[in-house]
């Protein structure tokens, strides 16, 4: 009787034990390599890899979310940490993150769901097509008008400008923010160079889009995008709602500073939802990957045709950029991704343009582009990704003396000095003294977070009087083309370094030297001194500001919006009287300035 019952008790243990399957134990040891193989964006010979936890912690990351693609599925999601560190409250698979500029691919594939609905022309003027509201007319769009094509691609002329942060009591719909009136804190969105002819990044021109998919879907843009993707794909924890309701708040993860604390009122809201306002999970996200990827071959078409997506995801204007999508070519083979970043979190996904597999990262961090690009890596390296893991550099000893001879400042261009500095024995470049540069041979140096290098040339004198000069961006998306930098001495400053300094007069005498000398110099452009004024505008140095942007409107005396920003710099400053000036002149030049008439308005009645 005994003996029965333990064969009956250990039938039951065995019936009970849940059976692993060969392609379950795969997956599981998948999951444990790219968990505790976390690599940085350049991999030095004989470094040990990372395991996740440590990582975050490291960073100061609460919260992270990993969906991976292969084989054209998403085949494993899991999260880690906690969505609120006050809160302490875990990650699940409902978990809202906020995507930053991941959003322009989800708005890119809204915009092209109505191109094929006959409801947008991708190369039309876009003018012809928008009701609510016109972008301005201006000496830029006489000489070509901007379309949706452009615009997805970022060669619509838009200016740029970040994202500002709202709250639900003072949020502007998208027309007020396009037209910069209260209360939106943004200026007034304008064309500020030749459509079509050069890449610009640009949020404010998907705040265009969003407003074209408003005129032309006839409904609000979530509600656009809902009925033609999210409720095709089945993404059913996504929005674009902003702000977003409160239901959803509640699942909604708090953004956190760089010390790992909450931002003071956990998150904020976006009204061009289109280039930054998206709320997702990893896994829904991954759906949206997946589509593009199976439409690329046709092998689902929910949304777009596939001529439609392998529009998207070619290149443009720039062979960096589709239409919503960065393109990146890696030894022959083509991905496309997006790094994106609002207040308190940032997010990244990448994916094989053809061969069905990606990964999809989301951090609840200011912190978390470098822990997303390791993440990345070792999921590359786990699933064994073509041509996406970069060369292993094997770090060569070079001697202090030798280093002491590198230090100095480089001329990267009319405005630009890369400055190389010793500190206690390692070696850097000035403004990225949080990553050191390895030597990797023949005077060749690498950073740890950023792909490209950095190789000194010496002259017939044995003096190093020249370097080579490759990086990416800070966030990873462009590898810029390589520079030739000379040496230069302490003493020779650049303009932007006098105006820095208080040396106005010398640094505007230098700045028209460059000019008058060759107009096409790319370091003063409209759109750049526009940028380099309100960067001083920001840091209340006025007189820095007027003095710069005083020179763009001798430099472009026909631009409306060079008038406008110097308005605004007077008007910051207390000279009332010249803002009222440069208003005026704004309406000299374009009657239908809005923004200047509100500001006339305001000024006025002071």
């Amino acid at each position: 009787m005994i003996f029965k019952v333990y064969i009956q008790f250990l039938l039951v243990i065995l019936f009970t034990i849940p059976i692993v399957t060969p392609a379950q134990e795969k997956k599981i040891d998948l999951i444990s390599q790219v968990e505790n193989g976390l690599l940085p964006m350049t991999i030095l010979a004989g470094e040990p890899t990372y395991n996740i936890e440590e990582r975050m912690r490291f960073y100061k990351v609460p919260g992270v979310s990993i969906t991976v693609v292969d084989n054209f599925e998403p085949v494993w999601t899991k999260h880690y940490g906690v969505m609120d560190s006050e809160l302490n409250n875990p990650v699940t698979d409902e978990t809202l993150f906020n995507v930053g500029s991941l959003s322009k691919g989800v708005a890119s594939l809204t915009v092209l769901s109505l191109v094929g609905n006959d409801k947008i022309s991708l190369d039309e003027d876009v003018n012809s097509q928008l009701k609510s509201w016109k972008v301005p007319e201006n000496e830029f769009t006489e000489v070509t008008k901007p379309t949706p094509r452009m615009l997805l691609n970022h060669s619509g002329g838009a200016m740029h400008h970040y994202a500002m942060n709202y709250l639900r009591n003072n949020f502007p719909t998208i027309t007020e923010l396009l037209s910069g009136e209260p209360p939106a804190q943004e200026r007034p969105t304008v064309i500020d160079y030749v459509p079509g002819t050069e890449f610009q990044y640009s949020n404010p021109g998907f705040a265009i889009l969003q407003q074209l998919v408003v005129d032309r879907g006839k409904k609000p843009f979530y509600t656009v995008a809902k009925e033609n993707i999210f409720n095709f794909l089945e993404m059913n924890h996504t929005t674009f709602e902003q702000p977003l309701p409160l239901e959803l708040e509640k699942s909604a993860c708090a953004g956190h500073r760089h010390t790992g604390e909450p931002i003071d009122v956990k998150r904020y809201y976006y009204p061009n939802a289109a280039a930054g306002g998206l709320w997702t999970t990893s896994y829904d996200y991954a759906k949206f990957v997946v589509e593009l990827q199976k439409s690329y071959h046709s092998i689902s078409n929910k949304v777009i045709s596939q001529e439609l997506a392998q529009e998207m995801i070619s290149p443009g204007i720039s062979k960096q950029y589709g239409l919503g999508v960065f393109m990146r070519g890696r030894d022959g083979e083509k991905y496309f991704g997006h790094m994106g970043d609002n207040a308190g979190f940032f997010a990244g996904y990448i994916s094989h343009t053809t061969d069905g597999y990606g990964a999809v990262v989301f951090t609840n961090s200011q912190n978390g582009a470098q822990l997303i690009r390791e993440i990345t890596k070792s999921i590359a390296k786990a699933y064994v990704w073509k041509g996406y893991l970069p060369e292993e550099h094997q770090i060569v000893n070079i001697d202090e003396e030798t280093m002491n001879r590198f230090c100095g400042r480089y001329k990267a261009g009319s405005d630009e000095v890369i400055e190389v500095i010793l500190t206690d024995g390692d070696f850097f470049i000035k403004g990225f003294e949080d990553d050191k540069l390895y030597h990797v041979g023949e005077n060749k140096f690498v950073m740890k977070s950023r792909m490209g290098s950095i190789t000194f040339i010496m002259n017939e004198s044995r003096k190093f009087d020249e370097i080579k000069y490759q990086f990416t961006d800070e966030l990873g998306r462009f590898l810029y083309e390589e520079k030739t930098c000379p040496r230069i001495g302490s003493e020779e400053k650049i303009p932007k370094e006098l105006l820095d300094e208080g040396r106005i007069d010398e640094a505007i005498n230098a700045y028209q030297r460059i000019f008058y000398e060759n107009k096409n110099d790319s370091y003063l452009t409209e759109n750049r001194l526009n940028m380099m004024g309100y960067q001083y505008i920001y840091k209340k140095m006025y007189d820095q500001a007027i003095a710069i942007l005083v020179l763009n409107t001798e430099f472009y005396p026909d631009s409306p919006n060079c008038y406008d920003s110097l308005g605004e710099a007077y008007m910051k400053s207390g000279n009332l009287e010249l803002a009222i000036e440069n208003y005026t002149k704004v309406l000299e030049l374009n009657p239908e300035n809005q923004n200047a008439k509100n500001k006339l308005k305001q000024l006025q009645n002071k």
